[in-house]
């Protein structure tokens, strides 16, 4: 006779068989009825026959690999610098008359940062005017006469002021005993410092304009050192003219005044006549036009010269730090004003090779300080590592606002270094390890199958699946203790079969129905 059994009953049997002193685990085959066995007393007679046990099923639930990105970020110590920032340096040296703006000040471009004495080059842009005002008289006389009039004029007045230099040298050397007068030896030697003077400057333009923005080559500075040099030559030289100039002998003074007075109508006519002289008239307007435009160079060198005493900023900013004072002297070899442009800031960061080569220009990196959070964009990679951390220095723009980042501050940055695209992406938590060997468990046919895969690179929520798994794979995500390779699994209520396409609920009242048989003799 069979019965069935449900689990409930083959329960009470095992207890009913087990004060008969039999132990069972999951099948139990009854002995026949002996002496003191089979049922006791008001127990159950006769021979029991084979009970079997119904294998436990287990309820799971599955997921399938998804195609998608990961990204491993690393953490860097970075520092907020300006996005530009300029130290400004005079060109000149001189002592400052006045400053106009400070450390913490906002300034636009163009504005006046400090003025410098300039009373020399004043001196030196008046004389360069005059001469200029002089070239052009006598280029309006000379060619505006005729040509051998001109001339004949010309040689008169040269000869006039011979002799009228003749003269004033004859009453200087009769007044110093028959010597030469100490003044014009002094005036010689400072037309001689002031043409090394004009030489040096002249150099030191020419190279600044051949090389924008070069101010700390050793070239740059040899010439700055030389022009220096022969601006202090000159000044000694004139301080020694004006001494004299100045001496207490009225009559010397006299004398000496006249003597230069002479010598300078002698050299302009000495010039007008020698410009005539021998050429046509095509080629004194040549000439005279030669003559126009050096004067007008050595008056627009001079007015360049004189607008270096007064510095101006060259972008926009704040100030970060000023070195210069009135009444101080302002080196052209230290920075007197550092100004920062705040409105763009960017973060520095040195990157190890491998974080470098996996970083790329315009990557987004997160930067974090004192709880705020702000986004940057890499706009540059350097390809040599620095001599001394032997590490790859990384830059990247602040993209909102960084008002509120202070110029030398640290912060955090953290940076993809370790990219997947479009991997296969399986739930960490359904993965499981044997001997350093990865695998799932997969469903098909209602058991569980112990799959195998390679592992790529993982964070805390997902692993990629580089072999042995693919998009079709259907993964068991349900964890229980008795899982195994070849056991039998069911899925659990709403989730569909991938492959039967049954209905789990009535799957699961279908395995309920059939209970246990037990087979009596």
């Amino acid at each position: 006779m069979k019965h069935f059994l449900n689990k409930k009953n083959v329960a009470s049997a095992a207890i009913v068989i087990a004060l008969g002193a039999v132990a069972v685990s999951t099948v139990v085959l009854a002995a026949g009825g002996g002496p003191g066995g089979g049922g006791g007393p008001g127990g159950m007679g006769g021979n029991l026959g084979e009970i079997e046990m119904s294998e436990s099923v287990i309820s799971v639930k599955l997921a399938a690999p998804a195609i998608g990105s990961l990204t491993r970020s690393t953490e860097f110590i970075g520092r907020i610098e300006p996005g530009e920032s300029v130290n400004v340096y005079p060109e000149v040296a001189g002592k400052v008359t006045a400053v106009h703006f400070t450390a913490g000040d906002t300034v636009k471009a163009g504005d006046l940062l400090f003025e410098m004495d300039d009373s020399d080059a004043q001196l030196d842009y008046e004389i360069a005017q005059a001469s200029y005002d002089s070239k052009v008289i006598s280029a309006d006389t000379t060619l505006g006469s005729s040509y051998e009039s001109n001339l004949l004029s010309l040689e008169s007045s040269l000869k006039s002021a011979q002799q009228s230099l003749n003269n004033a040298r004859i009453e200087l050397r009769d007044y110093n005993d028959d010597s030469e007068d100490s003044l014009i030896s002094a005036q010689k030697a400072m037309d001689k410092a002031e043409t090394a003077m004009r030489a040096a400057e002249a150099e030191l333009d020419a190279y600044a304009e051949a090389n924008p923005g070069d101010k700390s080559s050793e070239a740059y500075k040899d010439l700055v050192s030389a022009v220096s040099k022969a601006e202090s030559a000159y000044s000694v030289a004139r301080s020694t003219v004006n001494d004299l100039e100045n001496d207490d002998d009225s009559t010397l003074r006299s004398l000496r005044n006249s003597y230069k007075n002479a010598q300078t109508n002698y050299e302009s006519a000495l010039e007008k006549y020698n410009l005539a002289k021998g050429s046509s008239l095509e080629d004194t307007k040549a000439s005279v036009d030669n003559s126009l435009k050096s004067a007008q160079l050595s008056l627009e060198q001079s007015a360049k010269k004189l607008e270096k005493y007064k510095v101006y900023s060259p972008i926009d900013g704040v100030i970060e730090a000023s070195s210069v004072n009135e009444h101080e002297n302002a080196s052209t070899q230290t920075a007197a004003f550092t100004i920062s442009n705040k409105n763009q800031m960017s973060v520095t960061f040195n990157a190890t090779a491998d974080a470098a080569t996996a970083l790329s220009i315009g990557d987004e990196v997160a930067v974090q300080k004192s709880g705020n959070d702000y986004t940057a964009i890499i706009t540059s990679i350097d390809s040599k590592a620095d001599d001394g951390t032997g590490l790859f220095p990384v830059e990247a723009q602040i993209q909102d606002d960084g008002g509120a980042l202070l110029s030398g501050v640290t912060v955090k940055v953290s940076a993809a270094t370790q990219r997947a695209e479009n991997a296969l992406l399986v739930p960490i938590d359904s993965v499981y390890y044997e001997d350093g060997q990865a695998y799932v468990f997969t469903y098909a046919d209602g058991q569980a199958h112990r799959t195998d895969f390679e592992t790529g690179m993982s964070n805390s929520e997902t692993v990629v699946a580089l072999s042995g798994l693919d998009e079709n794979s259907r993964i068991i995500t349900t964890w229980h203790p008795d899982l195994k390779d070849g056991a039998k699994v069911q899925l659990a209520e709403g989730q569909a079969d991938p492959e039967m396409g049954a209905a789990p609920a009535e799957a699961a009242e279908q395995e309920s129905a059939a209970g246990t048989a037990v087979q009596e003799d």
